[in-house]
């Protein structure tokens, strides 16, 4: 999963119970809270958010300092810099700003916009040599996918060429910005202490979406923010493939930095509900976006033998059954038994 989808599965979080908890608003900062707004890049509509997560408990928005404190934030995030970062991140544009911060955001978003269409081709070839290898696959079927794979290889080639034209828009945009004024540097600060990072653990077992099965064989604990319950930080377990590179653990700013560098993966968690329940996420090219199931206990066979910030392990299966509503059974088949010790915390 990329930051971007990430912060889609957040942005579902908030609107399923709220831009704010009710618990917080009798003593939200209506300014602060503006400020962040601003800084983000939102609407002056947001503060209608706010209003409709706070009806419950009867709190009416500041409006006045919340949309003095959004000006201050908005004049943050109005600069050229933003524009290319939020472009590039593939973030959505909300008019906040001036005409050159939208030219800008427009360019930047288009070379986001193309990479992705690179990458979704890519995998969509990549689906299809499995088939084609594959000894059940019929001659006819096989013939079919070739003619595909030689479709999507004339079509990557076109995005290529889009790609490099919007490349280079981007980077005389990008030079026509006058440049930032030289900073002093601060003193250097002291350095952290190194990140420990513990070994990987082991999975036995399999995933499938799409007609490809994915072989299942190392799996990880890691305490992050769930990304499906108020970024609340709680121990998760990740099931790959291949195994991550120990650096690649140690350097990430986040679990997100990690997800964004695999090409499919499962991430489970429990929250603390009672009963607690199992979510999952599941990340394939083949699904085109995340599938998430937020009750996997119900869903199929979630076991958690151990769950905690030093290890997780159990099982996971797809219901025997057939009848699920959820993607278990048609879009994806699970079954895995893992047992990971914890790899790092944030």
């Amino acid at each position: 999963m990329t930051r971007v989808v990430l912060a889609a599965l957040c942005a579902c979080a908030l609107a399923a119970c709220g831009t704010i908890p009710e618990k917080e608003c009798a003593t939200i900062d209506w300014y602060e809270l503006g400020f962040k707004d601003g800084r983000a890049g939102f609407a002056p509509e947001r503060v209608a958010e706010h209003r409709d997560a706070c009806k419950g408990v009867k709190v009416e928005p500041d409006e006045l300092k919340y949309l003095q404190g959004r000006r201050a934030g908005i004049n943050e995030y109005c600069q050229p810099a933003n524009a290319f970062r939020d472009g590039l991140a593939g973030n959505d544009y909300n008019g906040v700003c001036d005409g050159q911060f939208a030219r800008n955001h427009a360019a930047a978003l288009r070379v986001a916009t193309l990479k992705r269409a690179i990458e979704r081709n890519r995998g969509d070839v990549s689906w299809r040599e499995s088939e084609i290898r594959s000894d059940k696959t019929s001659d006819s079927r096989r013939a079919q996918l070739r003619s595909d794979v030689r479709e999507l290889d004339r079509n990557r080639e076109v995005l290529r060429d889009d790609l490099a034209r919007a490349e280079r828009e981007l980077e005389r945009l990008m030079a026509a910005q006058p440049a930032a004024p030289v900073a002093v540097a601060p003193p250097p600060a002291a350095k952290p202490p190194p990140v420990t990072v513990g070994p990987a653990g082991s999975a036995t077992g399999t995933l499938v979406t799409g007609g490809v099965t994915v072989p299942l064989r190392f799996a990880y604990t890691f305490v992050a923010p769930d990304p499906l319950d108020n970024l609340v930080k709680r121990p998760m377990l990740l099931l790959t493939q291949e195994p991550i590179p120990p650096a690649a653990i140690a350097q990430a700013a986040d679990l997100d930095r990690i997800l964004a560098s695999l090409p499919w993966y499962v991430l489970v968690v429990r929250n603390d509900a009672k009963p607690p329940k199992v979510a999952m996420i599941v990340w394939h090219p083949t699904l085109g976006a995340p599938a998430i199931e937020k009750d996997a206990g119900k869903s199929g066979v979630a076991k958690l033998d151990v769950v905690g910030p030093q290890r997780i392990a159990g099982s996971l299966a797809s219901p025997g059954n057939g009848k699920s509503a959820y993607a278990w059974n048609k879009a994806i088949r699970l079954e895995v038994k893992f047992d990971a010790p914890l790899s790092r915390s944030w």
